[in-house]
């Protein structure tokens, strides 16, 4: 049994994402941030920086495993069920550079850019224009790659494309034309969200379960 701990933010989504396209079952919890139930002791145990998502999995013999943050998520069950990364080694690489890209760079960049030109009390227009322009650094090169492959890891769908998603699906919704500005982008948003576990993998933790 997996309980996949969430909030719906792209974060969270990427994790529910994955679990849909792979077929697992799992139940969610909904973890109310602004309630302050991240910082629970019993959250805690499971994610000790508080954040979202984060996943039990109850094992044969009563042990539990606990996983923390979309990308230990997304890269442990790839790996584990054999599923959503290449067999070929070279779309492999590009797979886990682009995975790493929507982990350590896409995701953290817009989250700030949001934190800094919309929920700070006071502009800084510094740190705007600077995470600004990384955002439109990361579109370019994801632009660039879209335009070679139909995929981020080439000819297959894969954990980098779910790690990137849902920052593009939320950026394409806040305005700003960005698939307009950006046309190999747009081919691909447009058919990942046309994914049915996608669909359903967006949709969560405002369902109460899933499987």
């Amino acid at each position: 049994m997996l309980t996949l701990y969430s909030f719906p933010t792209p974060n969270g989504r990427k994790a529910s994402i994955l679990l849909e396209e792979l077929g697992l079952p799992y139940t969610v919890h909904r973890v109310d941030l602004a309630a302050g139930e991240n910082k629970r002791p019993d959250f805690l145990a499971v994610s000790p920086i508080t954040k979202i998502p984060a996943l039990v999995e109850e094992l044969p013999g009563g042990r539990v495993r606990r996983l923390f943050g979309s990308g230990a998520i997304l890269l442990h069950f790839a790996e584990r069920t054999g599923r959503l990364l290449p067999e070929d080694e070279d779309e492999r690489a590009e797979a886990m550079s682009w995975f790493m890209l929507g982990i350590s760079d896409l995701g953290p960049t817009a989250i700030d850019m949001q934190r800094f030109a919309a929920r700070s009390p006071d502009r800084i227009p510094h740190a705007i224009d600077l995470y600004k322009g990384e955002l439109m650094r990361c579109y370019a090169a994801l632009e660039e790659r879209l335009g070679m492959a139909e995929y981020l890891a080439g000819a297959s769908y894969s954990i980098a494309d779910i790690a990137c998603f849902p920052f593009i699906a939320a950026a394409a919704v806040a305005g700003g034309g960005l698939l307009e500005r950006f046309p190999n982008l747009k081919r691909w948003h447009d058919a990942v969200a046309a994914r049915p576990a996608v669909q359903r993998g967006m949709a969560i933790p405002d369902l109460a379960t899933s499987g």
